[in-house]
C-alpha cells in the first residue's frame, strides 16, 4: 500500500514538469476593461490603477494598450476602486467594483477632455451588475450578504449551496445535487484546491461562487457543480472578531406529541484574529470554530418502549484555519492555507432503533495544508503554481468500546424485525478509514491583443490529483442473528478473509486503493469585437486507479470539448445574451476501485424449523470473488449462448447545453433567465449478475437460481448503455446586490428523469423483471422551486433578513417485500406510481408525491456601534417562521405503516447570536 502511494506521488511529481506548460487557475480575481473617449475611440497609454483594502501589496497599476484595454490579474476577492488618468483628460474613478473568482469583473471607462487647468475627477459610484463576457450559469455570494441571512445551518457550505442556489437541491447537511448531478459529482474548491469532504468555515470566506452550468473545459471532470471559495486574507489593520450563536430546544415552539426529543442544544463560538506581520508585505488571517451539540432523545412514541431509556447524542468539534499572504515583490506573491477538523461524535445511531448498548461513537481528524505561488511574469503572462496535501482519518466503533475495550469487538448484535426493527446488544460495525491525497495545480495565462484578431486571454491548465485510501473493518462478534418476533429468521456471519479461497479467519479485513487523475485543458477567452466574447476550450483527462491486493485496475482517457458565447447586443454593458455547449466526464476512479475490493465476506443462512438450525438457503456475499468489472453476464464471462460477454467500461459522459439572457433593467437591478439541459450517459453501475430470476422477477428461476451453481452474490461494475438520467431546468431570477435592500429571487422549473438516481449504487440492472418499472421521475425531482433571499437595512442600527423557499412535492415509492433478498425492493408499478389495490389493473394507478414544502426564516440584527459606540452586534434568527410541520419523508415499505410520516419539517426555532469586532 505504501509503495503504491509513493509511486503515485512520483508520477505526480513527474507530471509537474509538463504542468508548467499546461496549467490551471480560476480561484483568484481579475479586473478587465477598456478606456475610451467620448466618441468611442480607444485611448492608448492611459494609466489605470486598482486598489482595495483586501489587496495586499497596495495599489496595482497598468496602462492601456493600442485597443484601449487593460487587465489586473491575480487579485484577492473584494470591493475595488478603479481609476484612469491621463494628461489633459478628466480622471475617472469607478467605485464599488465587486471582484470575485472565475469570471473577471469588467469595467469600461469613458474619459472627457479637461475643461480647466486644475485636475478634474469624475466619480462613478455605481458599478456594472451584468457580466457581458461569461456564459457561466452561477450565483455569487459575498460574506456580508450571507452573514445577514437566517440560514438553516451556519456551518455547512454544502447545506447553504443546496438550499439557496437555483438549480440545486439540498440532499443533506453535507451534500447537494446540482442540475441533476449526483452528490458525488461536485467540486468544492478552496483557494483552488479540491476540498470535498473538508468542513470549511463559512465565516472565514471572502468569496463564494457556485457555478451550476456552463463552466466548460476548465472543470471537465465535474459533471455536477463547481463551488469556488477563497478565504479572507486580512488587511493592513489588526482586527479581532468573535462571533457566537446558540440554539436550544427550549426555544422551539409549536411542538406536538410526535416530537420525541426531551432536550437538545447547539452552541458555537468563532474567534478571528487578522492583520499585518509586515505592512503591505505579509498578512495573516486566523479563524477557529468550536461547536458543541447535545441531544437527549425522548421515549418511543409508539408506547412500546422496547429499548428503554435512549442514549444521549453528543457532537464536539474544533476547526481552526490559517491563511498567510506574502507579497514577495510587486509581481510575486506567496500564500498558504491550512485547516484542521477534529470531531468526536457519540451515540449517533437512531435511538428508536438502537438501544443504548447498540450505539456507536466516531472520531474524525481531517487536515489540509496548501501553498500557492503567483507571479506576473510580464504584462502578458501570469503564472500560478499550487501544491496541497490533505488527510482524512475516521474511526467508527461500538459505543461500548469506551467502557469495555477488551470485549466490545466480541459481543454480537441481535436484530429484531417485528413488531418493528430494533438493534440490541452491540453496534454492528467497527472500521477505520485513512484517505490521503497530494494535489499539484498550475496555471499559465497569456494575454494578447491585435487590431484584426481581437483580444485573447489564453489559459492553459493542469491538475494532478493523487490519492491513497485504506480501510480496516470488522463486525463485532463476527455476525448477528435476525428474529421476526420470537421466531429466528436468519444468521449472518462475517470473516476477515474469504473462506471460499482459504482457511477462514475472523476479525478485521484490511483493504486499500490508489489512484491518480491528470487533467489538462486549454481555453481561449476571445473577443473579436468589443461586445462579443467567444470561449472555446478542450480538455484531456487521464485517470488510473488500482485496488491493492487484486488484479483489478481502472484506466480512462477522454477528450472533451466546450464552446461558450456571450454578447452585449445593446452595446451599453447592461445586457448579456449567453449560451454554451460542454461535455463533462466522471473520473473519480479511486472511489470506483474500491468496488473490486468488495466488502467483508458474509454468509446468510435462513432458519430451518425442522432441524432447528440456520442451515437453509445459505448465500455468500462480499469479497473479491463477489466483485467483477465489465462482466455483465456473470463472473464466468460467458453468456447463455456461449459467447464471451466482457465489456470495456465506458467513461460516463455528460452532455450539457445552456442558453440565457440577463438585463440590468434599472440601476443596480438585473433580470436573468437561463435554460440548462443535461444528459447523463453510461453512468457507473454496480449490478448483481449471479442470480437467475424468473421472467416476472419475483423469484429465482426453478431451473437454477445461480449462474455458477453456487448460492452467492456477484456484483459487477458496469457502464450499461441503457442506464441514463436527464435534467431540464428553466430558471428566472431577479437580483439586487446594492443599496439598503439586497435581494435575489429565483423560480426554477425542472424535470429529473431516468432509471439511475445517485452514484453507482442503483437498482437498475440487477433484476430484469424489475427493469420496466425503474424509469421515471427520480426521488429528487422537485418540479417547482421558488427561492427568495433578502436583507434590508431598516436604520443605521437595525437590519433584517429573510429566506423563503417553496418546493413542490418529490416522488416516492411503494416497495414490496422480496423474499429472495429479504428486503423491500420489489415493484408493482413504475417509479413514483402507486399500483393501488389491484396490482394487475393500470387504471387504478396513482402518482405518489410528497406534500409541497414551504419554509420561511427571518433575522433581526442590531448594531450597537450606532447606539453605544461599541462595535458589537446581536441577532435573532427565527427558523421555520411559518411553523409548518410538513411531511418530508414517508415509509415506503408496503404494509400497515406504508405512507406514514417518517420525517417532518422542524418546529419553529429561535437562534440567538452575536458578534464583537475590534
Amino acid at each position: 500500500m505504501q509503495r503504491s502511494f509513493f509511486a503515485a506521488i512520483l508520477v505526480t511529481v513527474i507530471g509537474f514538469v509538463p504542468a508548467l506548460v499546461f496549467a490551471q487557475g480560476g480561484d483568484t480575481g481579475m479586473v478587465i476593461g477598456s478606456v475610451y473617449d467620448q466618441g468611442g475611440n480607444p485611448l492608448k497609454g492611459v494609466k489605470v490603477t486598482a486598489r482595495s483594502d483586501t489587496q495586499i501589496g497596495g495599489t496595482k497599476t497598468a496602462y492601456t494598450n493600442d485597443e484601449g484595454n487593460f487587465r489586473f490579474p491575480g487579485l484577492l476577492p473584494g470591493t475595488f476602486e478603479v481609476s484612469a488618468s491621463a494628461p489633459k483628460l478628466k480622471s475617472v474613478v469607478q467605485r464599488g467594483l465587486k471582484v470575485g473568482i472565475n469570471s473577471p469583473a469588467q469595467v469600461d471607462l469613458v474619459m472627457e477632455v479637461a475643461t480647466v487647468e486644475a485636475e478634474e475627477v469624475k466619480v462613478i459610484e455605481k458599478a456594472p451588475v451584468v457580466n457581458t463576457t461569461s456564459a457561466s450559469v452561477k450565483e455569487v455570494y459575498d460574506d456580508e450578504f450571507v452573514d445577514n441571512l437566517p440560514v438553516d445551518v451556519r456551518t455547512a457550505v454544502e447545506n447553504f449551496v443546496g438550499n439557496n442556489t437555483p438549480g440545486t437541491y439540498g440532499a443533506g447537511t453535507r451534500s447537494a445535487r446540482v442540475r441533476g448531478g449526483s452528490t458525488e459529482q461536485n467540486a468544492f474548491m478552496v483557494e483552488g484546491f479540491y476540498m470535498n469532504g473538508q468542513k470549511v468555515l463559512m465565516n472565514s470566506l471572502a468569496a463564494l461562487e457556485v457555478q451550476t452550468a456552463g463552466y466548460g473545459a476548465e472543470y471537465a471532470n465535474v459533471p455536477g457543480g463547481v463551488v469556488n471559495m477563497v478565504s479572507k486574507s486580512g488587511s493592513n489593520r489588526y482586527e479581532f472578531e468573535i462571533s457566537a450563536y446558540g440554539e436550544d430546544s427550549k426555544m422551539k415552539f409549536f411542538k406536538d406529541a410526535i416530537d420525541t426529543e426531551n432536550r437538545n442544544w447547539v452552541y458555537m463560538v468563532n474567534p478571528t484574529f487578522s492583520g499585518p506581520i509586515v505592512k503591505d508585505r505579509l498578512w495573516f488571517y486566523l479563524n477557529a470554530e468550536a461547536r458543541s451539540e447535545v441531544t437527549f432523545p425522548g421515549q418511543d412514541p409508539s408506547g412500546l418502549n422496547l429499548l428503554g431509556d435512549p442514549a444521549t447524542r453528543s457532537y464536539i468539534s474544533l476547526r481552526p484555519s490559517l491563511k498567510l499572504t506574502w507579497q514577495v515583490s510587486p509581481r510575486n506573491k506567496l500564500s498558504s492555507y491550512s485547516t484542521i477538523n477534529e470531531v468526536l461524535v457519540k451515540n449517533s445511531a437512531d435511538p428508536l432503533v438502537h438501544e443504548r448498548d447498540a450505539q456507536n461513537s466516531r472520531e474524525d481528524q481531517f487536515y489540509f495544508t496548501g501553498l500557492v505561488w503567483e507571479s506576473l511574469l510580464s504584462d502578458k503572462l501570469f503564472f500560478k503554481s499550487q501544491i496541497g496535501l490533505q488527510s482524512f482519518w475516521v474511526e467508527s466503533k461500538p459505543g461500548r468500546c469506551s467502557s469495555e475495550p477488551e470485549t466490545c469487538d466480541y459481543i454480537p448484535q441481535v436484530r429484531q424485525n417485528l413488531p418493528r426493527a430494533i438493534r440490541l446488544g452491540n453496534f454492528n460495525q467497527h472500521f477505520q478509514d485513512i484517505n490521503q491525497s497530494l494535489e499539484i495545480i498550475n496555471s499559465l495565462e497569456w494575454y494578447a491583443s491585435h487590431k484584426v484578431l481581437g483580444e485573447h486571454a489564453v489559459k492553459a491548465k493542469s491538475r494532478v490529483f493523487s490519492r491513497r485510501f485504506e480501510r480496516a473493518d470488522s463486525v463485532p462478534g463476527d455476525g448477528y442473528v435476525t428474529y421476526n418476533g420470537t421466531v429466528p429468521d436468519r444468521f449472518t456471519e462475517f470473516w476477515g478473509n474469504d473462506p471460499r479461497q482459504e482457511q477462514g479467519r475472523r476479525g478485521y479485513r484490511i483493504t486499500g486503493s490508489t489512484g491518480t487523475v491528470l487533467s489538462h485543458s486549454l481555453v481561449d477567452s476571445f473577443r473579436p469585437t468589443r461586445y462579443l466574447t467567444l470561449t472555446p476550450g478542450i480538455a484531456m483527462t487521464n485517470s488510473h486507479a488500482e485496488a491493492v491486493g487484486t488484479q483489478a485496475s481502472l484506466s480512462f482517457m477522454s477528450v472533451t470539448p466546450s464552446i461558450a458565447a456571450a454578447w452585449d447586443p445593446t452595446h451599453d454593458g447592461r445586457t448579456a445574451l449567453r449560451g454554451s455547449f460542454s461535455q463533462y466526464v466522471d473520473t473519480d476512479v479511486v472511489r470506483l476501485a474500491r468496488h473490486a475490493l468488495g466488502t467483508q465476506v458474509s454468509r446468510d443462512c435462513r432458519w430451518n424449523e425442522t432441524d432447528q438450525a440456520f442451515n437453509t438457503n445459505c448465500t455468500y456475499s462480499g469479497g473479491t470473488l463477489g466483485r467483477t468489472i465489465g462482466l455483465p453476464c456473470g463472473a464466468g464471462g460467458i453468456d447463455q449462448q456461449g459467447a464471451p460477454c466482457r465489456e470495456n467500461l465506458k467513461i460516463p459522459r455528460t452532455w450539457e447545453y445552456t442558453a440565457g439572457v440577463e438585463r440590468e433593467i434599472t440601476q443596480g437591478i438585473s433580470l436573468a433567465g437561463d435554460v440548462v439541459y443535461r444528459r447523463y450517459d453510461t453512468p457507473y453501475e454496480s449490478i448483481e449478475t449471479n442470480r437467475v430470476w424468473n421472467n416476472a422477477g419475483t423469484n429465482l428461476s426453478p431451473d437454477g437460481g445461480y449462474k455458477n451453481g453456487r448460492a452467492e452474490t456477484i456484483d459487477d461494475l458496469a457502464t450499461p448503455s441503457a442506464a441514463k438520467r436527464r435534467y431540464l431546468g428553466i430558471t428566472a431570477e431577479i437580483r439586487k446586490r446594492e443599496g439598503a435592500l439586497k435581494t435575489s429571487a429565483a423560480y426554477t422549473w425542472s424535470e429529473l428523469q431516468g432509471n439511475v438516481n445517485n452514484n453507482e449504487s442503483n437498482e437498475y440492472g440487477e433484476n430484469p423483471g424489475r427493469e420496466p418499472y425503474l424509469y421515471g421521475y427520480l426521488p429528487d425531482d422537485a418540479r417547482h422551486q421558488l427561492r427568495i433571499q433578502a436583507t434590508y437595512q431598516v436604520t443605521k442600527w437595525l437590519s433584517t433578513g429573510i429566506l423563503w423557499r417553496y418546493y413542490s412535492g418529490r416522488p416516492y415509492q411503494r416497495r414490496y417485500y422480496d423474499d429472495v433478498l429479504g428486503t423491500f425492493s420489489d415493484y408493482r408499478a413504475r417509479v413514483g406510481i402507486n399500483p393501488s389495490t389491484n396490482i394487475n389493473d393500470p387504471g387504478d394507478d396513482r402518482p405518489l408525491r410528497l406534500p409541497d414544502q414551504m419554509s420561511a426564516n427571518l433575522q433581526a440584527r442590531v448594531n450597537f456601534k450606532q447606539l453605544t459606540g461599541v462595535n458589537a452586534e446581536a441577532f435573532l434568527d427565527v427558523l421555520n417562521f411559518l411553523a409548518l410541520r410538513t411531511t418530508t419523508s414517508v415509509d415506503q415499505q408496503d404494509g400497515v405503516a406504508w405512507g406514514t410520516s417518517t420525517g417532518r419539517m422542524p418546529p419553529l426555532t429561535l437562534r440567538i447570536g452575536g458578534r464583537y469586532r475590534y
